[in-house]
């Protein structure tokens, strides 16, 4: 599969306090690879009153001003200013205009139980057409260290080829997290606990090994080096588990597509990421029907 780099990379900002990190990863990911820089502020229109809305158009634009001025870019950089929902629009006007990489800050909303609430980033990578960069971290340099959650999945091989193509001198590591179901009955019935759900644990992760040496073999001919782990357990809290102890810049994780209701209840593992790890996340739409991991 080959991956073109973007061409014209849009930036959503809320213009808080902290949107600077993610004005600067923006940059510098458009010095990488010499693509176009949009800088984008939506105003909610149910935000204020109507015959307030000229003065929130003229303050955003001040403050855009104020951003874009803050960096040493030699190229113009378009200011955008639409009105409407943050989500929605952000995602209308980027198709409008043809951007083909989204930044964003990071999720800010709450989980309740399997629902994520008041959050901008979740609810774009939910929808979006375009792989979406959350930044949370203040950038230092290109990224270095990436990790790509797998299940073998298509989508995953696609969000993991994606990451591989988009940032080639980072060292990436492949993670897949597996689960272990011992079958009780049958042959294994009169057998202990502790055999039955070793053999198991055993024949599971020896699958996953050859999935995962299959999956470099095809990559062989991609640019960058490539890593494999893997962990026990659910996928979000092995990967949380691995950030945790590694520090990496960056995760990749392949997002699907859903309609209706599920669209905005029902959070996909890429948007828990958003919301629990402490790095970057940049999430890859897929838009493939199957699992997310493990």
């Amino acid at each position: 599969m080959t991956t073109q780099l973007p061409r014209r990379i849009m930036l959503a900002t809320d213009l808080t306090p902290a949107c600077d990190r993610s004005f600067d990863r923006a940059v510098k990911l458009a010095e990488e690879w010499d693509a176009e820089l949009i800088v984008c502020h939506v105003i909610e229109s149910g935000a204020i009153r109507p015959w307030g809305m000229e003065q929130r158009v003229r303050n955003a634009g001040i403050e855009l001003d104020r951003l874009v001025s803050s960096s040493r870019l030699t190229r113009k950089v378009p200011r955008h200013i639409v009105v409407g929902d943050p989500a929605d629009r952000t995602l209308e006007h980027a198709r409008q205009i043809g951007c083909d990489f989204l930044v964003t800050g990071p999720a800010h909303g709450k989980i309740l139980g399997d629902k994520l609430l008041g959050s901008t980033a979740a609810r774009m990578v939910r929808r979006a057409n375009q792989p979406v960069l959350a930044v949370r971290r203040r950038p230092e340099g290109t990224y270095k260290t990436i990790v790509t959650a797998i299940d073998f999945s298509e989508g995953s091989k696609r969000a993991l080829s994606q990451g591989r193509a988009l940032f080639p001198s980072a060292h990436l590591t492949a993670l897949h997290a597996y689960r272990v179901s011992p079958n009780w009955t049958g042959p294994n019935a009169d057998k202990s606990i502790d055999d039955v759900e070793a053999e198991e644990r055993t024949r599971v992760v020896r699958e996953a090994e050859q999935d995962m040496a299959d999956l470099v073999a095809a990559l062989k001919d991609a640019p960058g080096r490539i890593e494999t782990a893997l962990l026990e357990g659910a996928p979000e809290a092995a990967l949380a588990d691995f950030v945790d102890k590694n520090w990496p810049d960056l995760v990749v994780a392949g997002t699907h597509g859903r309609s209706g209701q599920q669209q905005d209840t029902i959070g996909s593992v890429a948007e828990l990421l958003l919301m629990t790890l402490p790095c970057d996340v940049l999430a890859v739409p897929t838009r493939i029907i199957g699992r997310v991991m493990g």
